[in-house]
């Protein structure tokens, strides 16, 4: 059993998951705490200062402020991929490791579900449904486009961008992909955002949610959407301002949009993206796989007793800090 103190931070929608967290986690450290609402965290409260490694829902706002008011604290680590909350900058520059739960199948289950989500935009899955149910005529002339020859746009070129890129080579699609970092891929084109909208048939969200990347699809950059274009996300709601976002649906801007993630969650029963005739909307759940969920558990208990060990996280977030974060914490330095 590794010594250390695990605090575990749920709220409603994590909770279930960050209990079989805390199931897998807790035979393997000394101690561990389970709050379901993170506002019974006291931050100048003795529990808060006494937590080696802070596992939490991506969405808590961990601040400079409170990781600071803990010298003791190691790690913080998300049980997913998106860490929106985290405030990364100043847990580099406090020796903090950040860790998160990029499971490989997690990756390949957004990239498979984004490329399903595409195909039943360009089949429309769901008028053909409708004709079947609700005994509808066929239409008189075919409903579908196929994938084959078209162009996807994909802003972000990560770990899940590039899977999709990936999958998407058996179709013969022509790959533009608007990134931060440099694109090496050979299949793939590099272009800015506004050569992206203006000329891809599909254009996929991939990119984390940040200062950056926050509505960078607004009311300026969707009217660079070529007409009849069709939008999926599968990352994060906020990148998109959704209240521009209705105003060109319904000017037909587009011929398909496809959000499985909204900027607040669950989507209001008001909301007016509701009400879009063309839309396909799921509860962020479409690429919540067996094999993905088995995977985040698993890491989440390996990034939390690598520090505990003295080791680098698994999915180590912020590598830069390794040296002076092994100097102080390594398995030969452990205070």
């Amino acid at each position: 059993m590794n010594s250390g103190h695990v605090l575990i931070l749920s709220e409603p929608s994590s909770a279930k998951l960050l209990r079989e967290m805390d199931d897998v986690i807790r035979p393997r450290v000394a101690q561990v705490t389970h709050l379901e609402r993170p506002d019974d965290l006291d931050p100048a409260g003795e529990l808060w200062r006494s937590v080696d490694v802070l596992l939490a829902y991506g969405g808590f706002r961990c601040t400079r402020m409170l990781m600071a008011s803990n010298p003791r604290l190691r790690a913080v680590v998300s049980p997913w991929t998106g860490m929106e909350g985290f405030d990364q900058m100043a847990a580099t520059e406090l020796g903090i490791a950040v860790a998160n739960g990029q499971a490989e199948e997690n990756t390949f289950s957004v990239a498979e579900a984004t490329v399903m989500l595409m195909l039943a935009c360009l089949y429309d899955l769901h008028e053909s449904e409708a004709i079947l149910r609700q005994n509808k005529p066929h239409p008189p002339l075919p409903i579908a486009r196929m994938l084959r020859g078209l162009t996807v746009g994909l802003i972000g070129f990560g770990a899940i961008g590039r899977r999709v890129a990936r999958l998407l080579e058996p179709w013969d699609v022509e790959i533009l992909a608007h990134n931060r970092s440099p694109i090496t891929d050979p299949n793939v084109r590099a272009v800015d955002l506004p050569t992206l909208l203006s000329t891809s048939d599909i254009v996929s969200i991939h990119v984390g949610l940040g200062p950056d990347t926050r509505h960078i699809l607004n009311a300026e950059t969707l009217k660079q959407v070529r007409p009849g274009t069709i939008l999926v996300n599968t990352a994060r709601g906020s990148i998109i301002d959704e209240a521009a976002l209705c105003a060109c649906v319904r000017d037909g801007r587009f011929a398909k949009v496809v959000l499985d993630v909204f900027e607040q969650e669950p989507l209001s029963p008001f909301s007016p993206l509701r009400d879009l005739p063309n839309a396909i909307l799921t509860p962020h759940m479409i690429a919540q796989t067996r094999e993905a969920r088995a995977a985040l558990i698993r890491l989440a208990a390996e990034n939390v007793t690598r520090v505990l060990k003295g080791e680098p996280p698994a999915c180590f977030r912020n590598p830069e800090i390794a040296p002076r974060w092994l100097a102080r914490w390594g398995t030969q330095n452990r205070s």
